[in-house]
């Protein structure tokens, strides 16, 4: 029996992006907080609409391993066969990769270079991330930031897990390449990725939690294929839901390893099956996922210029314990995700891929 194929857009899955780089954006919040690098008399209970948002200033940066997982997803979902079968040749993958990545990495590299300048002029030292040199910004110009060969975080900070991915991506083409050797090669990628993390967190998570989101494709594929969507979506669901209510109840040492290895995979295999039952779900909310990298990358410099607009009006860094403070940054925020993901990540890409497809027409 041959394998189902997921839908060609599973809007669920990008929704839960665009919501992961929201929840990172949160867990930032106290970078208004930071002189240099400290922040004195800083209390994160104090931050705006805590207790709402409790979760997220707390446990945002988690966030993070979600985007692996769900990348890990995507990319055996969207290439694997592609690859195995030689009809995606590495130089197409990579052309794609890059013009999806480097445009807006670039152009907020230039940004974060310029402010940070900026802000190292009147405030006498940088907005948080002190790593702002000549061999930093030739790792972060090369996207090679969380390569390990950093001596810290540097530039546009946020920008390090995209750095992991480039690493990633190469492996998964490789993997996919041996085809009949790609699920165990998967095991070990994991295998290795649980051996490195959390010693090794950039890269560690990156390998453990991106192969885990591949194998939780792989998995949810078989449930497909003998049981259907419905089924698929009859087992997933309570399963979910029981492995979150158990993180409830899981001692805090042991609560990173059931979020990785249970509850995110379970999640993104829940909602992909949904949106594969029932295509249209959530389709009103997937500008969420379209605002996912662009709000992910801008939301530092943005918060740089913030800081130093406030600091210009002599406003003391306390006010950024304003509730009118934090809506005012997402409502800056959200339309410019939208305008650089309309304006300059699709333009971008089209013509980096245009360009590319004359490149191997003409060749």
């Amino acid at each position: 029996m041959t394998s189902p194929t997921l839908n060609n857009r599973l809007y669920t899955l990008d929704v839960l992006r665009g919501i992961a780089a929201l929840c990172v954006v949160f867990w930032h919040w106290q970078h208004f907080f930071f002189v240099g690098s400290t922040a004195p008399g800083f209390d994160p209970a104090q931050q705006p609409f805590f207790s709402t948002f409790k979760l997220l200033y707390q446990h945002g940066s988690m966030a993070v391993q979600l985007f692996f997982t769900l990348s890990g997803f995507v990319f055996y979902w969207l290439f694997a066969t592609d690859i195995a079968s030689r009809s995606m040749a590495i130089s197409r993958f990579a052309q794609d990769r890059f013009s999806r990545l480097y445009p807006l990495h670039i152009v907020t590299f230039i940004a974060v270079f310029a402010l940070q300048w900026a802000y190292l002029s009147s405030h006498g030292s940088y907005f948080i991330y002190a790593f702002n040199d000549a061999y930093h910004a030739v790792l972060n110009v090369a996207l090679m930031p969380a390569w390990g060969f950093e001596k810290g975080w540097s530039f546009n900070a946020p920008v390090w897990s995209v750095s992991v991915e480039v690493l990633l991506y190469a492996i998964f083409f490789i993997i996919c390449l041996t085809r009949r050797w790609k699920w165990p090669l998967t095991m070990a990628a994991i295998a290795i990725g649980s051996y490195l993390f959390p010693e090794s967190y950039k890269l560690g998570s990156g390998v453990l939690c991106f192969f885990i989101g591949g194998m939780t494709y792989g998995l949810l594929t078989c449930v497909r294929r003998y049981v259907g969507d419905g089924g698929a979506l009859l087992i997933t669901s309570p399963l979910c839901m029981a492995a979150w209510i158990c993180l409830l109840k899981t001692p805090a040492e042991l609560n990173n390893t059931w979020l990785l290895y249970v509850c995110y995979p379970l999640l993104i295999a829940a909602l992909a099956a949904a949106g594969s039952r029932w295509p249209g779900l959530a389709k009103s909310w997937a500008w969420l996922g379209d605002i996912s990298y662009s709000s992910y990358l801008t939301h530092f410099p943005l918060q740089i210029i913030f800081a130093m607009a406030l600091d210009a009006l002599a406003f003391s860094r306390t006010v950024f314990y304003q509730g009118w403070v934090m809506v005012l940054f997402f409502a800056v925020l959200v339309p410019l995700s939208l305008a650089t993901h309309r304006y300059l990540e699709r333009p971008a890409q089209r013509w980096l891929r245009q360009r590319g497809a004359l490149v191997r027409t003409a060749g």
